[in-house]
């Protein structure tokens, strides 16, 4: 199943090759997950640490005298094995196995830099690296056997996501990009949205106000609205989201999950039956 553009994320191709690097990286050490991260750094002969950084960064890879080290902040990310302190770790890993960032720091271009993950930043280095750690801590092999013949609900990101030991958020976004049932995935945060992208199946692809806004009659909109809350998955319908161009299409219902982050940043499931 193709995937469609993304929109102000990664495009098609840069997602594909770090997909290709990371799930090279996950089949090479484990036949079956969760992903052993600290392993691979000590394979690797990357040196790390966990500690308290206050509010500084969620995580750093630093070189220095021609050896690689990685730095966990534990007051952001509660303790070391949290499922956002796994995800920071592969984040910081995806800097030093991709390439172009590896070079740069190790022939300081670029300096030893503050990461925030979780897939909020807009600088296109953490984006890579955030779309790294999803791909390296689960695998597209591992997601497809999983779901084989199973019907499509918010569950299945659920148990994927305890699975892995990888949060939802991380989880929505990777079963996005395999597409094993179409669904789209939206990132707002204060009432914008940040960027969004689809399975090439997924019936619609425009949202309602574009990138300027959150539709106000959604779950999210909601949130940002009035700050409620849904745990459980709400039902909205097509011209709620989406700009529709046929009358048949308007009340065309479809399911919206919220998956609540930090600052003030919202990931939206959609799907249809």
């Amino acid at each position: 199943m193709q995937v469609k553009k993304s929109n102000s994320f990664l495009s098609d191709f840069e997602k594909e090759e770090i997909e290709n690097l990371a799930e090279y990286i996950s089949l090479s050490y484990f036949q079956k997950g969760p992903v052993d991260v600290e392993l691979i750094a000590e394979k690797e002969n990357i040196s790390f640490c966990y500690g308290n950084y206050e509010e500084s960064y969620d995580g750093l890879l630093e070189h220095e005298y021609g050896s690689f080290h990685i730095y966990i902040n534990i007051d952001r990310l509660e303790h070391a094995y949290t499922e956002r302190a796994r995800f920071t770790f592969a984040h910081e890993l995806g800097h030093y196995f991709i390439d172009s960032h590896r070079n740069a720091l190790s022939k300081g271009l670029i300096n030893s830099h503050p990461s925030f993950t979780g897939f909020v930043s807009d600088i296109k280095m953490e984006r890579e690296a955030d779309y790294f750690a999803s791909c390296l801590l689960i695998p597209k092999k591992w997601v497809k056997e999983y779901c084989f013949k199973k019907s499509f609900s918010f569950r299945i990101i659920q148990e994927l996501s305890k699975l892995y030991q990888v949060s939802l958020t991380a989880t929505a976004i990777r079963f996005a990009i395999i597409g094993c049932h179409p669904i789209m995935v939206v990132c707002s945060q204060n009432n914008r949205v940040k960027w969004y992208w689809s399975t090439s199946d997924f019936p619609f692809w425009t949202l309602k106000h574009g990138k300027e806004k959150v539709p106000v009659d959604t779950a999210v909109g909601e949130y940002f609205l009035n700050g409620t809350k849904y745990d459980s998955t709400e039902t909205v319908y097509a011209d709620d989201w989406f700009k529709v161009k046929f009358e048949d299409d308007y009340e065309r219902k479809f399911y919206e999950q919220c998956i609540y982050g930090y600052d003030n940043t919202v990931i939206s499931v959609l799907w249809e039956d």
